[in-house]
């Protein structure tokens, strides 16, 4: 180690110390452990309205929540983690150096010791290490995300995931992504950050480029963009303990996510992004909280997000107990289908969105009888396709609601109606012989009437009998703006 290093490596340290500071009142943990960060990086580019969450590796539970008290700071069924906190009043973040939180720039203040935190790092020693010979613990992970304004639709997120840093007594953050100064987890390693900010990246919108019905539902086909962008930084470089807590294994893919709502234009832009909206803590014991989005699963025949009775196994699922989450694997840029059910007598939609699915371990030490063991983190926002898909009839977004085929004086006339236009471009009709074949009868298309609007139309279109060619009836096809198409039918003349 030259001079240089050790000076700055003291004066990191002196620095630091001054940070840590040991409290003297009970809230998640006895005493506090405060994590730092912005020493030499910071969080940008993640919306003026920013959630996050932060848990100890392995262990997160965000479906249940603790009281805020003294009992909750053990081994509980609501894991260890940040549970009902997110936001920068309560805090989950601080005021980052470019603008703030108005400009999308955070700095993370996630402490076990902060009221509303469930579980409690002391519970969860490791073993003595090799730098001071103190107790050791695990890991911290914390996730942050946010919508920005200007494109409403598309969450944004980060992850940062550092181990103990023993030579601070606690974690820092600034570790995670940093390089390697001089090989020694009890040197230089410790104080070395990652010199450049943290920008959220985009989680890619589940496009729906089409699907084929069947009786029980429809395949959905689904493009999945790259989440290869999306920083998910460890210090398992420069991690004390990374024969222990290395790899991570955090980033386990691309979660498709729904939610119900009416199935008029705009219904999406009224949702809050958020998977988690946590209502305030129970008064004692634990709070099972329902997720403001689903995990979408080919088993959930009646889209409730609750695995009921003949669900287990179906359409592809293994039969083990719970509804399998949709996953898209990978990094890279995917095609894939999604089976949605006909839901008989549905009157609303459901709506698609997409999150990333992280730490899917399963740890826990010592855990009592009720203690669930860690499950899989959901980042905190999605990010939302706003066309609606209609379970009820099948269709996504446009609809036709009826179709009527006639004949006179060797001339067919169809007549068509719309329930929804939000992304029609026009109609084909497609004539059908009774051997099968298939022709188009008009020569170009037919324009939309509503076309964006949300509102539907009422079409007529007539041909004759050179037109025609045969046609024993006729589907309509929706032609969207992006392309794809969807048909209708058939109605016979």
């Amino acid at each position: 180690m030259t001079g240089n290093r050790m000076t700055l490596s003291a004066l990191a340290a002196g620095v630091l110390c001054m940070l840590f500071s040991i409290g003297t009142s009970f809230a998640s943990c006895p005493n506090t452990y405060t994590p730092v960060h912005g020493f030499t990086s910071s969080f940008e580019q993640c919306g003026p309205n920013a959630v996050g969450f932060g848990w100890f590796h392995g262990r997160a539970v965000q479906r249940i929540i603790g009281a805020d008290n003294a009992p909750n700071s053990g081994n509980q069924a609501s894991g260890h983690d940040s549970g009902r906190l997110q936001t920068l009043s309560d805090p989950m973040f601080q005021e980052g150096p470019n603008g703030g939180a108005a400009n999308g720039s955070y700095l993370a203040d996630a402490d076990f010791y902060n009221l509303g935190w469930d579980g409690c790092i002391l519970n969860i020693p490791e073993n003595p290490s090799g730098c001071t010979g103190q107790t050791d613990y695990g890991v911290l992970d914390f996730v942050i995300a946010g919508v920005d304004p200007a494109a409403p639709n598309v969450a944004r997120m980060a992850v940062l995931s550092v181990d103990w840093n023993e030579l601070i007594t606690g974690y820092l953050l600034d570790n995670a992504g940093a390089p390697v100064v001089d090989g020694n987890p009890c040197g230089d390693d410790a104080f070395s950050g990652i010199p450049i900010p943290v920008n959220c990246t985009p989680i890619p919108v589940p496009a729906i480029t089409g699907m084929s019905s069947t009786i029980a539902g429809a395949n959905v086909q689904l493009q999945i963009g790259s989440t290869a962008g999306i920083p998910i930084l460890d210090d398992c470089l420069i991690a004390e303990d990374k024969a222990v807590n290395c790899p991570r294994n955090l980033y386990v893919g691309r979660v498709l996510m729904f939610k119900h709502g009416a199935c008029t234009p705009g219904t999406a832009s009224g949702f809050d992004r958020r998977v988690w909206v946590y209502p305030a803590a129970p008064a004692s014991g634990t709070l099972n909280v329902i997720p403001n989005w689903l995990v979408f699963s080919n088993e959930d025949g009646n889209l409730n997000g609750v695995l009921d009775a003949g669900e287990d196994g179906t359409h592809g699922g293994a039969l083990n107990g719970v509804l399998d989450p949709f996953i898209i694997p990978g990094l890279d840029p995917a095609n894939t289908s999604a089976f949605v059910p006909a839901v008989p007598g549905s009157t609303d939609c459901i709506y698609l969105a997409l999150a990333v699915g992280l730490d899917d371990n399963h740890l826990a030490i010592n855990p009592p009888a009720n203690t669930l063991l860690g499950e899989m983190v959901i980042s905190p926002e999605v990010s939302i396709n706003p066309l609606p898909v209609h379970p009820s009839s099948i269709s996504v977004g446009d609809l036709i609601t009826s179709i009527r085929a006639s004949k006179r004086q060797g001339k067919g006339t169809v007549d068509w109606e719309t329930g929804i236009e939000l992304t029609t471009a026009g109609f084909n009709v497609i004539g059908t012989k009774k051997n099968g074949a298939e022709v188009k009868l008009n020569e170009s298309l037919i324009a939309a009437k509503e076309g964006t609007t949300g509102r539907g139309g009422s079409y007529s279109a007539t041909f004759d009998a050179g037109q025609l060619k045969g046609s024993s009836s006729v589907l309509v096809e929706i032609v969207k703006l992006d392309g794809s198409r969807e048909r209708f039918g058939p109605a016979d003349f």
